[in-house]
């Protein structure tokens, strides 16, 4: 049996794992995960990459009425954002550690899902890296399938390059709709700027956001 501890999450009442301190802990759910017992019966949101999780804190403290579920390959980043919930006694927030492709396609019901969000992720300049790249239509493909109708697909890059790329990938998966008639908008979309962003702005970069939203 495996030891278990209080929720560091704060968003409900089961025990889990004591593994959940090396985000895997989703390995031992059955799948697709019912993120009800976690997060309360709320509108679920998922950031793919959230690093930090500066972000995903700031957008689960203006909307305390959704559950935002983080999906993260690295532990440091991980680790920081579960120290942030339980510093802050977040109710709202959950996370999980792993492949961001098989994550989503396992973790989550079909059309269960308001919104998908991949923020400024790594665009694997090389070639033999493109199967890594999040901004394709192959993880569109997927993210789609979890979304409900009318749920949205939002995206930021700040690599033109990766940028036009992104723009032919929404492209390939029809039943997302872009919402702005430009091919992206250069000003964020959100009530809020990242550390990054403004770094990124001061030093004159171009940022690059989308928003499709996902008609059946």
């Amino acid at each position: 049996m495996l030891e278990c501890v209080d929720n560091p999450f704060g968003g409900g009442e089961v025990a889990l794992p004591l593994r959940l301190m090396h985000g895997d802990w989703w390995k031992d759910e059955d799948l697709p995960i019912a993120w009800e017992r976690y997060l309360g019966a709320r509108p679920l949101a998922v950031e793919v990459g959230f690093g930090s999780g500066e972000f995903l804190l700031a957008m689960a403290k203006l909307h305390p009425e959704t559950g935002f579920v983080g999906i993260e390959q690295f532990a440091e980043g991980y680790r920081k954002l579960l120290k942030h919930v339980a510093a802050e006694g977040l109710m709202n927030v959950f996370a999980a550690m792993g492949d961001a492709f098989i994550l989503l396609n396992l973790a989550f019901e079909e059309g269960s899902l308001d919104s998908v969000t991949i923020n400024f992720p790594d665009p694997w300049p090389k070639a033999r890296h493109a199967r890594r790249r999040l901004l394709s239509a192959e993880f569109f493909r997927i993210a789609a399938r979890k979304l409900r109708d009318g749920g949205q697909l939002r995206a930021a890059t700040d690599d033109p390059t990766f940028a036009q790329q992104a723009m032919e990938a929404f492209g390939a998966v029809p039943e997302l709709l872009r919402c702005h008639p430009e091919p992206w908008l250069s000003e964020s979309p959100y009530p809020f700027r990242t550390r990054y962003e403004r770094k990124w702005i001061v030093e004159g970069r171009a940022l690059h956001y989308f928003i499709y939203e996902h008609r059946r």
